[in-house]
């Protein structure tokens, strides 16, 4: 039987003992299913077609890189884009890296470079670990970022630790089911794992047997909201009743065709309503620009997002590299 939460960490929602398993043995989500089949992939890949065939020949990023390390100096508290969902926080001189992809994930190549040499990801106390998909947890990566920060401990989803011991890695894990939190860090970074409407799946048989979710990172008084993937749902609401949210980290790529991708990503329009339900203060995009995962050319979601935006002052879009501290 799966786990349906980690008995050593305390639950933030009072009537809730544990994630729900389903009779297949499999986490389920909040409001309904967002694996499509095998019928559905067909449909997509062989009976449609892709209406943005022309503008995908010879597609380029327009995601910019700011080459720099600056961001990796604790003295300032700011948020960093490393590109597609991995960001650096550094709060109260403590350094965080998100669903860290350094590298080509086969047989995706990197559209975007890094600001830094890989090897200047050091001194991180903090890995965090969203789900198992493979453009989020990447065993080259994993194994480098671990093999660089040793000392780092890993939060993460329930099941996922055998994912990482599997590839070696010997860094301490936490594993928290949806409402827990972790293990305060150095009594100042309070960091929860909440829920995502979404999936996870890396063989042909192990779908839903790890935990997916997203992480709010608390600190001095500031709530940030790392959205991870997921597609609408009631999360988004009942999270923003729960905390008073400064900044919202959510993906607006991967969304094309909508009828396909829409329970497990959201578009650029989509991110704005769940911006809005989560009653966040500030939105940065994440989840595009890096890799090719779908049918939209791998410029349209920024494109897309920018003219949704242009009269809101609450988008705030990064440069690879570029440092945020306005929250």
């Amino acid at each position: 039987m799966r786990k349906t939460h980690n008995k050593d960490l305390p639950f933030i929602k009072d009537d809730w003992t544990g994630n729900p398993i389903n009779k297949d043995n499999q986490y389920m989500n909040l409001d309904g299913l967002s694996a499509r089949g095998v019928k559905d992939v067909f449909k997509w890949k062989v009976l449609e077609k892709n209406k943005y065939a022309e503008q995908r020949k010879n597609q380029r990023t327009n995601v910019e890189v700011q080459k720099n390390s600056d961001f990796l100096n604790v003295a300032e508290d700011k948020i960093t884009w490393l590109g597609h969902a991995t960001f650096v926080f550094c709060l109260g001189g403590v350094k965080i890296i998100t669903d860290p992809i350094l590298y080509d994930i086969w047989p995706l190549k990197r559209f975007t470079e890094l600001p830094c040499e890989v090897d200047q990801l050091i001194d991180f106390d903090i890995i965090l670990l969203s789900h198992n998909h493979r453009d989020h947890a990447d065993e080259k990566s994993m194994k480098k970022i671990t093999d660089l920060n040793p000392g780092a401990v890993i939060y993460t989803g329930l099941e996922i630790s055998k994912l990482l011991i599997g590839w070696g890695v010997k860094n301490k894990i936490v594993e928290a089911g949806w409402y827990q939190s972790y293990p305060k860090f150095e009594n100042k970074i309070e960091i929860t794992y909440l829920p995502a409407k979404h999936w996870n799946r890396r063989y042909l048989h192990d779908l839903n047997r790890m935990l997916w979710g997203s992480f709010m990172i608390s600190y001095n008084g500031k709530n940030i909201y790392f959205g991870a993937d997921s597609g609408l749902g009631v999360h988004f609401e009942e999270i923003g009743n729960m905390f008073d949210i400064d900044v919202a980290i959510l993906g607006i790529g991967a969304y094309e065709p909508i009828w396909f991708m829409n329970l497990s990503h959201t578009s650029p329009a989509g991110a704005l309503v769940a911006k809005d339900q989560l009653k966040a203060q500030s939105m940065i995009p994440m989840h595009y620009g890096t890799f090719d995962l779908s049918d939209e050319p791998i410029f349209n979601p920024k494109e897309v997002l920018l003219e949704l935006s242009k009269d809101r002052g609450d988008i705030k879009i990064l440069d690879i590299g570029e440092r945020f501290s306005s929250y």
